[in-house]
Order: C-alpha cells, then sequence, then structure tokens
C-alpha cells in the first residue's frame, strides 16, 4: 500500500531547506485567521448557493469593468468582511495594521475577480443570449479549495508514493478540462521557494489526473498536457507569475525527489520506509512554516494497526459499498490514534462525500460504535474516524517535554490542548491574537474539568511565580482543591457564594489598567517585561464553569459580562487572559461577550448538534467520544484531538509545588 505524504509536509521541508529567514520574501507577516478568511472569501465569491453566486451581482450594474470592480469590493465587504471583522473587533484591536493589509489584499481579489469575468463576456451583442453571463461561466470554471491526489512511482523507489493536498483554485477553461490553470493564492509574507514549489506539487497532482484519468498512478514522465501554473501573491497588491509545463519539468523532477526522500522510499536512503512515522493526515490550517532553527520533539510512538483495525476498516467498505450502493475504498492503512482510527477513504467514479455522510447512522448500527463514526475531508483525502475498540490513555508525563521551551524572562505561554492523530502536543499560544483566551465546553462525562487542569498543568512547569500567576474561580469548589497552597496563585481560589465574582474581576480589570498605564508605547507584555527590572507575571484566569456566574442575578450577571468584555477586548497586551469553561453552550451563555473577544474554542463532547454550533459555529462535538476526546477550533475548520490526562500523583506534584 503507498506512502501517504501531504503538499504540506513538503512545503515544510523546503522552507527549511532554503533557510527560515532567507526563505521569506517580501511582504508583512499576515495573521493565520486574516489568512483563512481570505481564502474562504474567494471560494465565498465562486460557490453557488441555490443557482446563484455572490458574482451575480454584477447583473445589476452597468457593463464598466471598473463599476464591476467597485460593485465586487462593497459586496465582499457587507456580506462577508465586514460581518467577520466586527464579530471579531475585540481580537484584532490590537492588529490595525494586519487588518489593513488584508483589506487591501481582499480589495485586490475581487479586483481580479472582476477582470476575469470581464474577459469572459461575449464579444458581439448579437451572442450574448446564447451564452451564460460571464459571471455565471467564471462560476462554472474556477473552483476553489479542490482536493488534489496522485499516485508516484519511480525507478529506485521500494514503495510508490500518494501525494495529497488541497489547491486554492483551478481553473478549467473548456468544458473537456483538458484546458485549465491551477493557481496558488499567497497573501502577506511569501516564501519564493516553498511557495513555488508547493504549487508545483499542485500542477503535478493535476497534471496526473487530466493525462491519465483511468490508472491507478503516474510516473513523473507522463506526457504533458496543457495546463499552466499561477502563482497570485496579495502583498497586498496583486502579483502574478505564469510558468507552462515545460518549464516546470525541471523543478517538478526534484520534488518528486524530494517527495520519496520524505516518504522513506528512495532505496538510496538510509531510512527504509518501515523505520518512518507513520503517514499523517494534517489540518489544512495556513500558518507560518516552522523555522529551521527550531526543533521539535518526536511525538507519541507510532502504533501499527492490529489485525482487528484492518478487519474494521474492510468491514467499513464492504458496508458502504455492498449494502449501500456506495462505492469507496480504502486509500491507505489506518492511522492509530489513542482514541480512535482514522481511515482514509478514496471515493469511487462519480461518487460524492455527501453518500458516505448520509449513511453515519447506519454504519454507527452496522459497525456496533456507541458514538456515530466522524466524517471529514483532512488534506485533499476523505477521512472516517471510528473509535477504537482498544482506547489507550494519553497521561500528561507522556507528553511534557513536547511543550515549548519557556523563554528566561517571559516564562512560557502555551497551553496544552491536546494530541493530535500524528503523537504531537498542540498547544495554543496566549501571547497571540488567536489565541489570546480559551472558550472550553462539555457535558458531564466530556473531560472538561480534567482538560481545564491539564492546561493549568502545562503552564505551570513552564513557569515560575515571577513569570506566572493564576486567579482560579471554583463554583464546585472541587475541581482545584489541590492548588489551594500553590505558590503562583494570584489571589487565594475564588468560590464565588463566598466572595463576589464581579468584585473579584473588578480587580483583574483594575491591574489591567495599571499596566497599560505602564506600557507607555510598548504594544505586548513581552516589551512591557524587557524594559522593566521588575518582574511582571503573565495572569491567567482560569474558570471551571461561568454559566454558574452569570445565573445567580441579572445585576450580578451584567457586572461580570461587562469585566469580561472588558478583559476580552484589552487584556492580552497586559499579560492577562482568560480560560472559561461551561456545561452548557446555549445561546444565552456563548452569545454576547464570549462569541465576540474568545475566538479560540475547544469543544468536548456535547449532547446535541445545536450546542456544538453555538460554540464551534458547526456540528461535531456530539459525535465525541467523551474523556478528552476535543475538537480545537482557532482558524478554519476544527481539528480533532485528546487531552492529556493529569494523574492524581501528577495533580499533587505540580500543583502543590
Amino acid at each position: 500500500m503507498p506512502v501517504t505524504i501531504t503538499v504540506s509536509e513538503v512545503r515544510d521541508a523546503l522552507y527549511r531547506a532554503a533557510g527560515s529567514q532567507s526563505a521569506r520574501g517580501t511582504g508583512a507577516p499576515s495573521l493565520a485567521v486574516l489568512g483563512q478568511w481570505f481564502h474562504d472569501a474567494v471560494g465565498w465569491m465562486v460557490t453557488e448557493v441555490s443557482g446563484v453566486t455572490p458574482l451575480a451581482v454584477l447583473a445589476d450594474v452597468d457593463e464598466n469593468l471598473d463599476v464591476w470592480k467597485r460593485t465586487l469590493i462593497d459586496h465582499a465587504y457587507a456580506h462577508f468582511v465586514g460581518p467577520r471583522l466586527t464579530s471579531h473587533q475585540a481580537a484584532l484591536q490590537e492588529v490595525a495594521t494586519q487588518v489593513l493589509t488584508f483589506w487591501q489584499a481582499m480589495q485586490a481579489a475581487c479586483q481580479w475577480l472582476a477582470e476575469l469575468a470581464w474577459s469572459l463576456r461575449p464579444t458581439r451583442k448579437s451572442s450574448r443570449m446564447a451564452v451564460p453571463a460571464p459571471w455565471q461561466s467564471l462560476a462554472a470554471w474556477l473552483t476553489t479549495e479542490e482536493p488534489l491526489s496522485c499516485e508516484l512511482r519511480e525507478p529506485g523507489w521500494i514503495d510508490s508514493v500518494r501525494l495529497v493536498g488541497i489547491a486554492d483554485a483551478v481553473v478549467r477553461l473548456n468544458s473537456s478540462g483538458n484546458v485549465w490553470c491551477a493557481i496558488e493564492f499567497k497573501i502577506g509574507q511569501t516564501s519564493p521557494t516553498a511557495d513555488l514549489g508547493q504549487a508545483c506539487l499542485y500542477h503535478l497532482m493535476l497534471s496526473a489526473a487530466e493525462t491519465s484519468r483511468s490508472t491507478e498512478g503516474t510516473s513523473t514522465d507522463a506526457t504533458l498536457d496543457s495546463g499552466t501554473l499561477a502563482l497570485i501573491s496579495f502583498r497586498p497588491d496583486r502579483h502574478e507569475q505564469l510558468f507552462d509545463a515545460a518549464t516546470l519539468q525541471t523543478a517538478r523532477q526534484r520534488l518528486v525527489d524530494l517527495i520519496g526522500k520524505l516518504a522513506g522510499v528512495d532505496a538510496t536512503q538510509a531510512n527504509p520506509p518501515e523505520t518512518r512515522s507513520a503517514p499523517v493526515t494534517r489540518s489544512t490550517r495556513r500558518e507560518e512554516p516552522v523555522p529551521a532553527a527550531e526543533t521539535r520533539p518526536a511525538g507519541l510512538p507510532y502504533v501499527r494497526p492490529t489485525e482487528e483495525h484492518l478487519r474494521l476498516g474492510q468491514y467499513l467498505v464492504t458496508t458502504l459499498t455492498q449494502e449501500y450502493g456506495v462505492t469507496v475504498s480504502l486509500d491507505g492503512p489506518p492511522l492509530v490514534g489513542p482514541s480512535f482510527l482514522r481511515f482514509p477513504i478514496r471515493l469511487g467514479p462519480r461518487m460524492k462525500v455527501a453518500a458516505v455522510q448520509q449513511r453515519v447512522e447506519e454504519l454507527q448500527l452496522r459497525l456496533g460504535l456507541s458514538r456515530p463514526p466522524f466524517i471529514a475531508i483532512e488534506e485533499g483525502m476523505l477521512v472516517v474516524d471510528v473509535q477504537r475498540p482498544d482506547r489507550q490513555k494519553v497521561l500528561f508525563d507522556d507528553v511534557r517535554s513536547q511543550l515549548p521551551a519557556p523563554d528566561a524572562r517571559l516564562g512560557g505561554s502555551h497551553v496544552p490542548i491536546g494530541v493530535d492523530i500524528a503523537g504531537q502536543l498542540v498547544c495554543a499560544n496566549l501571547a497571540t491574537t488567536e489565541h489570546a483566551h480559551l472558550l472550553a465546553a462539555g457535558t458531564t462525562g466530556s473531560g472538561k474539568s480534567e482538560w481545564l487542569r491539564t492546561a493549568i498543568a502545562g503552564l505551570i512547569v513552564t513557569n515560575t511565580p515571577e513569570t506566572l500567576r493564576l486567579l482560579i474561580i471554583d463554583p464546585k469548589r472541587n475541581a482545584f482543591h489541590a492548588l489551594r497552597r500553590s505558590p503562583f496563585l494570584w489571589k487565594p481560589l475564588v468560590f464565588p457564594d463566598e466572595q463576589p465574582t464581579a468584585v473579584v474581576l473588578k480587580e483583574l480589570v483594575d491591574e489591567m489598567d495599571r499596566r497599560y498605564r505602564q506600557l507607555d508605547g510598548a504594544d505586548s507584555h513581552a516589551q512591557l517585561v524587557a524594559r522593566s527590572d521588575v518582574p511582571l507575571p503573565r495572569i491567567v484566569c482560569v474558570c471551571d464553569e461561568y454559566r454558574d456566574l452569570i445565573s445567580r442575578s441579572r445585576e450580578e450577571r451584567k457586572q461580570i459580562e461587562d469585566q469580561i468584555c472588558r478583559l476580552g477586548a484589552k487584556a492580552r497586551a497586559a499579560g492577562i487572559h482568560l480560560i472559561l469553561a461551561t456545561q452548557e453552550p446555549r445561546r444565552e451563555t456563548i452569545k454576547g461577550p464570549l462569541d465576540s473577544n474568545i475566538p479560540a474554542r475547544v469543544g468536548l463532547w456535547m449532547q446535541k448538534a445545536q450546542e456544538s454550533r453555538m460554540l464551534l459555529s458547526e456540528p461535531g462535538a456530539e459525535k465525541l467520544l467523551g474523556h478528552g476526546d476535543l475538537l480545537f477550533k482557532d482558524v478554519g475548520r476544527p481539528r480533532r484531538l485528546q487531552s492529556p490526562l493529569l494523574s492524581e500523583a501528577n495533580r499533587d506534584s505540580i500543583f502543590g509545588s
């Protein structure tokens, strides 16, 4: 069975090979959330909903290119950009320069789409009734976020490699699809070498698909078709580079050689495939690459699938194909996570993802599962997550070494969220805009309180009382008992039935205001610490049951929400952060100060899909397995992780230190 490699893995390797600083191109760095919005916005403008795309707004204005450009810009702001800026106003107010650059790039993208639509207008007035409107043609020919894959075989390889990824956009200029252009968007600061290599990989996969639709794989010496490659960057003005297929041949061969090395199938390399890590299905989240100088600790040991796991995968395929007529096949061996098995699925001819998604309940019954399977698209592959019959725990000690090393003066700002399918620990960095505050939700048995304790433990082990202080609000009175004598406490444990929470939060707001008076031109806690001789610890306020706090009286609720709103909007620059949790993510709890000020979400198991939508803006948390199985949403689609468990012995030693 072929080894699976993602485009993201190849791009990261190219970036590291070029050197982190020398690899950077022109333009200012963009926040991950703004980059994701940019890609989402382009997809939104060309996606049909009930037969209509946002581009159809051009039908109501004069046929003039400048008018079309202004119309698309206004429409994109009113219906896409504006609502997102408003809902994330608090989180983005400290990064006004990046927001402005994003909006300038969005205007350039709207102008580009208007120009494409303009070029598709009929040249003769008499023919205009016989062809679709230009915006209809553009929507039909341009697809965004298109999953791609191809199988590579080379002389000297001991196995084939399946390359998977998601192209930013593909333009097919005729109905047969043999004239096409692969497009890769870049916003903000670019990495020319890695960006071009990534775009070439999408061109390679499209070439394979278009030249040999009926074969299982392709060699790199396959006949090249008429496809071209466009690398479009917005920095924030539009810059375009076009490459024909013949020009890309040399670059493609070098990339294929690199893929063989990364996959461990090149017989000339020292590491055979049995010693490499399992193929990993990674998030499609766009973020800055890991610098070459940064070394990441290895993840958890790779667990090979057992015979029972393999039989479960075969039964999954047999059930879909023979019982329900959904033609699928396994696209590789299952990935074995601590809590679930991830089966990569290849759709048969003319099969759609919806055909599999519609059989979730039937699959649950046929496979004898206590929770429905979880179906998603990861890096161009359709995957089905099935609860593992021999579920394993992940202990905090197993991943403690993966926590980033703390800064000597600032301490550590990373909160452990959970372990991904590859055994890598995913952390939220409180020092960043996207992760400045966290909101978690989960019902009884979801592991919410255990996740909070692990998050606190991760902060404590990477800090000292001089770099970190905790404000713990414990309505249940039993979640954080081991912390009662901790030297990390900013104040003694707060029990709302003894001490009004609004008063404590007001003291925290006063501390924030005091620190703001000290900033004196500095724009972050790090800059303030760097210029001060007096320790200024990061303060993290943790509350286990936020809903209980706002359910006591209308007056107290208003006071608490006012303080939370102020802290959420301004506290990051002062080194103050919120980690709030609730058992019931209802509309009256989430909507309001929390929704607009806390973009990073941790969704543990919930009882209803509606609760998942309230927290994560989409269903899915109701299908989780409980006991630390979670979805983490910051930028893009939620990622499925497993929270490490803090043992009682660890809890006492870390919290009581």
